[in-house]
């Protein structure tokens, strides 16, 4: 399958995310800096001594897996957004499912109601991981064909990610067979936009 710029890039940049955040799972596992730090650091002398030393090094060990569901999540809804308006400027009326439509509206509109800075204008923000695949599925043959080798194959690779997401997206630990699965799914994941 012929590849585009666009689509080498996006498979560089979502490979230069997954190094980067494997990268501060070293850092963490091995108690080391390689100097690549981001942010503001001050945080953690204000607030991180006040919590038990276990938890804070629970929390180090998935913020990895987090790092990664972020990149992940964000890059699908770029996708999603870009592929999509080639083909329609009204896109997000005309090409997602209104169920998906009604639910990001909702949840847009709650973060209005409870007067917190809405996270995003965009309603593809405020889609969850399960829904950006009902997305994919739905457009398949329209916009997506040509980006994945396999409509079941990504299916079945949207669908294990999303539940590997649960623990990481509530506060939860990921045991070290479901963090190998999260790395072997991922990999399954750029293999079929090779």
């Amino acid at each position: 399958m012929p590849k585009t710029v666009d689509d080498i890039l996006r498979n560089f940049g979502m490979a230069n995310l997954l190094a980067e955040a494997s990268l501060s799972e070293v850092e963490r596992e091995h108690s080391i800096d390689l100097e690549r730090s981001f942010g503001d650091t001050n945080l953690d002398e204000t607030y991180f001594p006040q919590f038990d030393e276990k938890i804070r090094s629970q929390a180090a060990k998935m913020a990895a897996h987090y790092e990664i569901f972020y990149c992940l999540e964000q890059t699908i809804r770029l996708l999603i957004s870009e592929r999509l308006s080639e083909y329609d400027e009204d896109w997000w009326d005309t090409k997602i499912p209104q169920q998906v439509k009604t639910e990001a509206k909702k949840r847009h509109e709650d973060e209005v109601n409870k007067g917190i800075t809405p996270r995003s204008f965009d309603l593809i923000d405020y889609t969850n991981f399960g829904e950006l695949s009902v997305i994919i599925d739905t457009n398949w043959g329209d916009s997506f064909n040509d980006i994945f080798s396999s409509k079941a194959a990504i299916r079945s690779v949207l669908s294990m990610l999303n539940t590997l997401r649960g623990p990481i997206a509530h506060c939860g630990a990921l045991a070290d067979d479901e963090i190998t699965r999260l790395h072997l799914t991922l990999r399954s994941l750029f293999r079929l936009m090779e």
